[in-house]
């Protein structure tokens, strides 16, 4: 099922918008979340592979909006700017902290959808400040979104090691792990797709039966 699946990607501007999606296969834009540590980004970028479809990392579009905003207008993206160091709020201080970024976000990340879905250009948005309820509004046939989740927390540590190497990061694996079980609670009321991120060997298929391949 996992054989690579070429789709051209349709910009010519001759071409109407219903024309460019139904040559563009179903969704035009495919949103995956999921906390820190799950291998949300391998499993992005072996879809951009399946679909010839670009990457866009919520990370790089964060970094350019905190560019033209404060911490007077936009606290939360420049909460750790205050003088606040992660270490010191605790697991639940941090998942708060991840839950108002996902939440601040989905007004920049709404634009960035529905300026796909007027141009038909297909687009795969990946990132930890995914909010599920960024969904919400939308065609599901249009914008779809599965999130990946990884609940043991030795393998999310174990997971950082092999990406980052340095020294076993317990701290950080037990905060992925709590938004981890934060995100599951909001895709259960949104009703969405919420995946094990293993086994690896299959989450490819996985996804794609998800999403209807």
């Amino acid at each position: 099922m996992s054989e690579n699946k070429q789709t051209s990607i349709i910009c010519d501007e001759d071409l109407t918008w219903e024309q460019k999606r139904q040559l563009n296969d179903r969704w035009v834009v495919l949103c995956i979340g999921g906390a820190s540590g799950t291998g949300k980004s391998k499993l992005a970028y072996q879809l951009s592979n399946y679909y010839s479809v670009p990457v866009i990392e919520v990370d790089d579009l964060c970094q350019g909006i905190k560019a033209m905003t404060t911490y007077e207008s936009h606290p939360v993206l420049h909460y750790w700017e205050s003088g606040i160091n992660w270490m010191d709020v605790g697991v639940e201080g941090n998942v708060q902290w991840l839950k108002e970024m996902g939440q601040v976000l989905i007004p920049a990340l709404k634009g960035f959808i529905d300026n796909h879905l007027e141009s038909g250009v297909r687009v795969i948005l990946e990132g930890d400040f995914i909010h599920p309820r960024l969904l919400s509004g939308y065609d599901a046939n249009l914008v779809k979104g599965l999130f990946v989740h990884e609940m043991n927390h030795q393998q999310v540590v174990t997971n950082y090691l092999r990406r980052e190497g340095g020294s076993p990061q317990d701290y950080r694996a037990s905060i992925s792990v709590a938004h981890s079980l934060w995100l599951g609670t909001e895709c259960q009321m949104g009703d969405i797709p919420f995946m094990p991120a293993r086994p690896w060997d299959t989450v490819l298929d996985r996804t794609l039966a998800s999403l209807g391949e």
